[in-house]
């Protein structure tokens, strides 16, 4: 039987990360605010090659459909390669040269309908440009994003590896779906393909406690206890709703509420 995508972990990890930049008026106003000073400025021979008029027109473009293509592309590959826990160097020259190709396209497509006839030199050199400039993106994103807060000393969870450098927040809490894990950070939340209980190792120095047999915690992120429709469960510093596993409950009591 065909798995749907509303089911799919993959599908679902992918349509969540598009969202968050598409669905958000703060992010579409900065791509839009881009897109009007390139149209200004005409940067890359664009302020002689094209009137004022197409010029806005082919930057909101270039704009757009790059980030769009760019960001679908490369949350897709990072979490196809934080299957392998790949290291930081070789997966984000992966990713660099995988997002680069839709980005290339994008830009091909865009001058082709503005009438520019680029010869394969040309189209080389722009290649390059393009793995260039997501690479740089990439490298920015990665560094600009907060390290990971440490629990004990320097060392940060080994897990936090597994997910996108945009992601690699403070932990807050796990959650088990299926073969997969949810990991919720204060960046954000990733879908990572591993066991339950191996998450919870990697999780380690973070003090933290399984409170659930599907959920696992960090204990600086718990607000208070409360209860949901009859349900006893933990609030979360990010506002959501942890149950307690009925077995867990003595152990929650000493470790986590004490």
């Amino acid at each position: 039987m065909p798995v749907s995508i509303a089911n799919d972990p993959f599908a679902g990890h992918l349509k969540r990360e598009v969202s968050a930049v598409f669905g958000s008026a703060r992010n579409l106003g900065l791509l839009g605010l881009v897109a009007i000073l390139a149209g200004i400025s005409g940067p890359f021979g664009t302020y002689e090659a094209f009137s004022p008029l197409a010029r806005f027109v082919y930057w909101l473009l270039i704009v757009f459909g790059t980030a769009a293509a760019g960001h679908a592309t490369g949350t897709a590959v990072e979490y196809l390669l934080g299957r392998f826990a790949w290291p930081t160097i070789p997966r984000l020259l992966a990713a660099s040269l995988l997002t680069a190709v839709p980005v290339f396209g994008v830009v091909v497509l865009a001058l082709f309908a503005f009438g520019y006839r680029a010869d394969s030199a040309d189209l080389v050199t722009l290649f390059i440009q393009c793995i260039a400039v997501v690479g740089g993106v990439a490298l920015l994103t990665r560094k600009g994003a907060p390290a990971a807060r440490r629990s004990e000393g320097s060392t940060a969870p080994k897990l936090l590896a597994r997910l996108p450098g945009a992601r690699r927040g403070r932990l807050l809490r796990l959650q088990a779906q299926d073969h997969y894990v949810e990991v919720i950070t204060t960046r954000g939340r990733t879908l990572v393909p591993m066991r339950f209980r191996d998450a919870i190792d990697e999780a380690k120095p973070e003090p933290g406690a399984q409170v659930h047999r599907s959920h696992w915690i960090a204990l600086h992120a718990v607000s208070g206890r409360c209860r949901i429709n009859d349900r006893t469960g933990l609030r979360m510093s990010d506002g959501s709703f942890v149950p307690i596993g009925r077995k867990f409950r003595s152990a929650v009591r000493e470790t986590v509420l004490s």
